[in-house]
């Protein structure tokens, strides 16, 4: 989905900081479009879901001559724009998702002047008969205002939605703007490379993106994942922990960002426990959760099967194209250690990617059913996991922390 901009060189401001030095400093940190090592996978921005017309909007003087009579309209605020946004439509030909995109690039409401549609890329899903429709490397000029003057820079942004029928017009269609601002500065030495994320993909940096700071030797596929990122509010240690970094400006084209670097007063782990912490409800320090455990994004959850027995998931397990171990939840919706699971346990990041190497299967529990005399279940949650020849490899019963719940997973699995 991601279209890769051209390599800019990284720029270098070398900061000299003497080792007994213990005043905090502001410097300006120049920075450049940046780019990934080929082929790497990158999670660094968020889509911004845009909303979709039947009417041509009002505005928009000149309309091309659509194939299909009821093409679609959106329109797209990125940078600056000064009210004035991106115009683009949807058109397709006979017996496709819309797979052509009108794009207003010079934004004069005219959408017949910027030469021909771009062409869909469409792919099938391997989870269902939907495609996914894609228009790559589509190359804005972003307008912005830096100290009184306006400049422009050139981003990457692709739309792109999934088709569920070819008839039917997409539910939602989706923007990311690809590109990212990046600079070098050292410390003692050692050099560190900045990196500032458009998370929210609006074309613009701000303090409420994502940012991250690590050695410069770090690959960019390990830089820009998610979990190397950071919100730019929150600071970043240099590796001996004796410096703290923190972003206290930055440009909305990302030419600049201004840092400020002072002596570290704690480590960054004891700062993120500390703030962890201080966020945590009082049920969660009770049940003793670690707060520094990555929770799982709101759409990745504990793939369970229910309403079957265990009978059903072994058969499932035991297919060739599955051959995974079961985990058996036995389950009651009254049940509020059951709850407290569900809640914590399997919002757990390591939890639920460990889940998904076995066939889960949740099961009712009632005293005297088949299943719970057979895997001897006196109560809930009792979690039972069982190999493809339906034996017992291990159990647990009642609350589990994902601290705990996840190496119970891991043991099982070796």
């Amino acid at each position: 989905m991601r279209a890769l901009a051209p390599l800019a060189p990284l720029l270098l401001l070398a900061l000299a900081l003497a080792a007994d030095e213990t005043e905090p400093r502001e410097v300006t940190v120049t920075l450049a479009p940046g780019l990934p090592t080929p082929g790497a996978k990158l999670g660094y921005s968020s889509p911004r879901k845009l909303e979709v017309e039947s009417i041509a909007p009002r505005f928009l003087m000149e309309l091309p001559k659509f194939k299909d009579p009821a093409p679609l309209f959106f329109r797209l605020l990125l940078g600056e724009t000064k009210g004035i946004p991106y115009y683009g439509a949807l058109d397709r030909e006979e017996g496709k998702p819309f797979n052509l995109l009108y794009l207003d690039r010079d934004r004069d409401l005219d959408l017949t002047n910027d030469g021909p549609p771009v062409s869909a890329n469409i792919r099938g899903l391997q989870t269902s008969e939907a495609k996914l429709v894609e228009f790559l490397d589509l190359r804005l000029s972003l307008p912005y205002l830096v100290d009184g003057k306006e400049v422009t820079e050139t981003y990457a942004c692709v739309v792109f939605f999934l088709s569920e029928k070819p008839e039917e017009a997409p539910k939602a269609i989706l923007v990311e703007r690809d590109g990212w601002r990046e600079g070098m500065v050292s410390l003692e030495g050692e050099d560190y490379a900045i990196v500032l994320v458009d998370d929210d993909s609006d074309g613009q940096f701000t303090t409420g993106d994502y940012w991250a700071f690590r050695p410069a030797a770090t690959p960019k596929n390990v830089l820009l994942d998610t979990d190397a990122t950071r919100w730019m509010v929150r600071p970043a240690w240099s590796v001996d922990q004796k410096w703290m970094v923190e972003v206290k400006a930055v440009d909305p084209a990302g030419r600049t960002a201004m840092i400020r670097i002072s002596p570290a007063k704690e480590t960054e782990e004891d700062y993120f426990l500390r703030i962890m912490k201080e966020r945590q409800t009082p049920e969660e320090k009770e049940l003793k959760l670690d707060p520094l455990r990555p929770k799982a994004s709101p759409d990745d959850r504990v793939d369970w099967i229910t309403g079957k027995d265990a009978g059903y998931a072994l058969d499932i397990a035991g297919r060739p194209n599955v051959r995974k171990p079961v985990l058996l939840e036995f389950w009651s919706p009254v049940c509020p250690w059951c709850a407290k699971m569900e809640q914590y346990t399997f919002r757990d990041r390591e939890t639920v990617a460990l889940a998904k190497r076995f066939v889960c299967a949740r099961v009712g529990f009632n005293k005297g059913t088949d299943d719970a005399k057979k895997y001897r279940v006196e109560g809930t949650p009792t979690y039972v996991i069982l190999g493809l020849d339906g034996a017992e490899i291990a159990r647990q019963s009642g609350f589990l922390t994902p601290t705990d719940f996840a190496k119970w997973l891991k043991g099982a699995l070796r």
